[in-house]
């Protein structure tokens, strides 16, 4: 992910509980908190009602409280965990990072740097509204992001990217002139900083997501977007490439998992000839906001965020099928794409689907497994061979080339 971490053994996977969320409660800003009136009007940032629970506010509360003991004078020079708590080393690192700007952020950065695996099941319980964003910069953060220079920029893709920030109407905000700039501000940053990747349609649903999470800081969903271009973890260059190499991969991916988990879904769709394309691109491409309540999407993208694009990808879009099996036995290659439009319908599913994913998630091995059988000619196969061993990285950066700025 990020350039900062530390070598540490990761654990296997742990069935714990997922809490479950009250989606009919609402934030209430303070009588004098003027200036969030148009985030709490729009419900954006920590205003947005993705739900709440209080357990699971008190745990994060607490968990964020116990690095503050770590504040205190360094007792020791070897001492890891208090390497960054002197008070010259906490005021340089906010310094060398303008992306982390408040004191829980600081606490939420210790805890990802210290204990890494309990910092990802902590976000698959269930992340507070308060802290969502602060998570998503954490997990993503590197300061190679951070240097570039981020400004108003000019880039070839700036018509299309006009075009496109018209039709992104996930919610009333964007029809705010100052939301559509911002917008505007964040595709056309992207574009110039990876001219190899530029945009293509699908990138302006995600980042107008961001943008709503973030509470419309341009800036700062920049830098996390970048993240997602710039990372072996997340590998959205190879998504958002001209021909799409990441995107056939992950539905080869897919279809194989359905051939072997789902059989009978699998020859359903052999023998109505419903082509992945039609709905897994489009769940892919727009990172789920196409199809999806936009509450939901949000709830997903903390999944993704955790598990990377291949894993969180992969597992969600396996449980939703998991989930609708013998429905989708019914349906032919015309109902499909209306079946797959919860937004349409709306349907909340997010929380159903992620528990499902917690259950049996899919596996490294199961990738490189389908990439060593598969017969298909494309262009990352010979990657994924190596998907989560050593030496993925060192052909990642091959297959990456010149892409990233």
């Amino acid at each position: 992910m990020g350039s900062f971490s530390c070598t540490q053994i990761e654990k296997s996977e742990i069935n714990f509980n997922r809490l479950t969320l009250d989606f009919n409660k609402q934030e209430k800003p303070k009588q004098d908190d003027r200036s969030h009136s148009f985030t709490y009007q729009y419900e954006i940032g920590k205003y947005l009602n993705v739900g709440k629970n209080p357990k699971l506010d008190e745990m994060w509360e607490e968990k964020l409280n116990s690095f503050k003991v770590y504040d205190e004078h360094t007792r020791t020079s070897s001492n890891y965990r208090n390497s960054l708590s002197t008070p010259k080393n906490i005021q340089q690192f906010f310094e060398e990072c303008p992306l982390i700007k408040y004191d829980y952020e600081y606490y939420m950065f210790r805890f990802f740097i210290q204990e890494k695996y309990e910092f990802k099941q902590y976000g698959l319980i269930g992340l507070p509204q308060k802290y969502r964003w602060a998570y998503w910069k954490v997990i993503t953060l590197q300061k190679g992001i951070i240097n570039k220079k981020i400004d108003s920029q000019i880039s070839d893709a700036s018509d299309c990217i006009k075009k496109d920030i018209n039709r992104t109407l996930i919610s009333d905000v964007f029809k705010e002139e100052s939301v559509i700039l911002k917008l505007d501000y964040v595709l056309t940053n992207l574009a110039s900083l990876y001219p190899k990747v530029g945009y293509c349609q699908g990138m302006n649903y995600i980042a107008a997501l961001f943008l709503m999470v973030s509470g419309v800081k341009e800036q700062e969903t920049v830098c996390v977007f970048a993240e997602l271009l710039d990372s072996s973890f997340y590998m959205f260059n190879l998504l958002f490439k001209d021909d799409l190499p990441l995107l056939f991969i992950m539905e080869e991916i897919i279809m194989n998992l359905i051939q072997v988990k789902l059989p009978k879904v699998y020859d359903h769709f052999i023998n109505y000839n419903i082509s992945p394309s039609i709905w897994i691109s489009k769940i892919l491409l727009s990172g789920f906001v196409y199809l999806f309540d936009l509450l939901d999407c949000v709830l997903f993208w903390d999944y993704i965020f955790i598990k990377g694009t291949v894993l969180g990808y992969t597992n969600l879009i396996m449980a939703m099928v998991t989930i609708h099996k013998d429905a989708l036995l019914t349906k032919d290659e015309a109902d499909l794409s209306t079946f797959f439009n919860f937004q349409d319908q709306k349907i909340r599913c997010a929380e159903n689907i992620i528990k499902q994913a917690l259950v049996k998630p899919i596996e490294e091995k199961e990738i490189r497994r389908i990439m060593r059988k598969t017969d298909k000619k494309l262009d990352l196969v010979e990657l994924f061979k190596f998907f989560g061993k050593e030496g993925f990285e060192k052909l990642y950066q091959k297959f990456s080339k010149g892409i990233t700025k």
